[in-house]
């Protein structure tokens, strides 16, 4: 049986990022980026004002006081989108809307609310004035965005491998860009097995139970950015399970839940060995070690063999969950181009007591808190890990081999002050695509 770092290793070792396509940019959002985008232009491509106002010479109005205005006769007004090819002359003003290029002969901006201009107006001056006091003394250049402010040509925007968000969109909009590449979603295959199995919604007779396991790895799949495809519930024969993988060869991966273990009806490594290769079976892993990777050639006409990774995950629900988070996870993590490092993790005292050595990478979900400057975690002792309704009301994963966990008021009772209070403890943020920094203070770099 493989340690989980070695599991990890032969995971990512088979995995290879997908190939990237051209998509429409409004359709781009959540998709990482499969190159990197450069600045063709400068923005602005000439100098605008920042403010509505007027646009002056500095040497007109470098003496204007509240008492003393500088008095200005109005040649013009100019709007986003509408420069003037008015010249600003000694003695002249343009009223300048924000947005606007900047007229020639001025070099700065004077905003409404330092002028006599009606400040509470609504659209334009009905009255239109012919002339302007300014009160304040505006130094050349202030309230200009000059050309290049925002980002000058050949500048990085878009580094390969960014998840797109509302932030990337807006400044591939401003590049005026239609189409971007991006890497494409994997689409993940679906397979839950089991004759016990069925599918909610219908009626329940003596012996059978709902399928839950394609529900929940679906809405994982979806959570890491990748496109679940359903494939049903596979009798438990091998022409049923067979049926269900070759279906699920037309994607990138495959997910099957149930029938990895040494049961007379577990037919997934059988299936696997006949269709492909089967790289792991069976691991130091815990809750739920009847895992398998299996590895599966898809012949292709017009390039190489795609390689499509087949998961095999315990039947049960929790451990279902569990190894779909710590081993088909980073898998697509690479697909998508991303980092499938660990995640953050904490100092914390622990509430309450759990006494357990193991030869496995235990893996338990547990909850952490945050009170008065310090982390403390419940571990969920006296419930099964196995149990959904436990692990529902949990925030946070546990990976790493031997827990001795001693919780403070066992110590009390003990009279044990020796013992370490804190345990540090690797813990996994549930996240999608973007991190959640709710304790960005506290992380570091620590592994279990």
């Amino acid at each position: 049986m493989l340690s989980f770092d070695c599991e990890i290793k032969k995971i990512l070792y088979s995995i290879k990022r997908l190939d990237s396509v051209k998509m429409p940019l409004l359709a781009c959002s959540g998709y990482v980026a499969a190159e990197d985008v450069y600045a063709d232009f400068d923005l602005p491509q000439s100098a605008i004002s920042s403010f509505d106002g007027y646009a002056v010479r500095f040497k007109d109005i470098e003496k204007a006081t509240q008492d003393n205005p500088a008095v200005l006769s109005i040649i013009a007004t100019t709007r986003a989108g509408h420069p003037s090819h008015r010249f600003i002359k000694p003695g002249t003003a343009i009223r300048i809307m924000t947005g606007s290029v900047l007229p020639m002969g001025a070099d700065c901006v004077v905003r409404f609310e330092d002028t006599d201009e009606t400040v509470d107006k609504k659209g334009s001056d009905k009255n239109s004035p012919s002339q302007v006091k300014i009160y304040v003394p505006i130094q050349p250049g202030n309230n200009i965005r000059f050309a290049g402010s925002i980002f000058q040509r050949g500048t990085l925007l878009v580094q390969e491998g960014t998840i797109i968000g509302p932030e990337e969109i807006s400044c591939l909009a401003s590049l005026g860009k239609e189409l971007i590449t991006v890497i494409r979603r994997p689409v993940v295959g679906i397979i839950a097995t089991g004759d016990e199995l069925v599918n909610p919604g219908r009626s329940l007779s003596i012996g059978k139970t709902y399928n839950c396991n394609t529900a929940a790895t679906a809405c994982l799949v979806l959570y890491y950015g990748a496109i679940p495809h359903v494939l049903g519930i596979a009798h438990d024969t091998e022409a049923a399970l067979m049926s269900k993988i070759r279906k699920g060869m037309a994607g990138d991966a495959i997910v099957i839940s149930g029938g990895a273990s040494r049961g007379d009806y577990d037919l997934v490594r059988l299936v696997l060995e006949k269709v492909g290769e089967i790289v792991f079976s069976a691991t130091k892993t815990g809750a739920g070690a009847a895992v398998a990777l299996g590895l599966i050639k898809r012949p292709s006409m017009t390039g190489p063999d795609a390689i499509i990774p087949v998961f095999s995950l315990p039947g049960s629900p929790a451990g279902c969950l569990i190894n779909f988070e710590t081993l088909v996870r980073p898998a697509l993590l690479k697909m998508l181009g991303l980092p499938a490092g660990f995640r953050p993790s904490y100092l914390a005292t622990a509430s309450d007591l759990i006494m357990q050595r193991t030869t496995k990478a235990f893996v338990k979900h547990l909850h952490l808190h945050e009170t008065q400057d310090r982390y403390t975690v419940s571990h969920n002792s006296h419930t099964p890990n196995l149990l959904v309704s436990a692990i529902i009301k949990e925030n946070k994963i546990r990976i790493g081999g031997r827990m001795n966990f001693f919780s403070e008021e066992w110590r009390r009772q003990k009279g044990i002050s020796n013992v370490r209070r804190n345990t540090r403890i690797s813990y996994r943020h549930q996240i999608g695509f973007r991190i959640d920094t709710k304790y960005k203070e506290r992380v570091n770099s620590w592994k279990s």
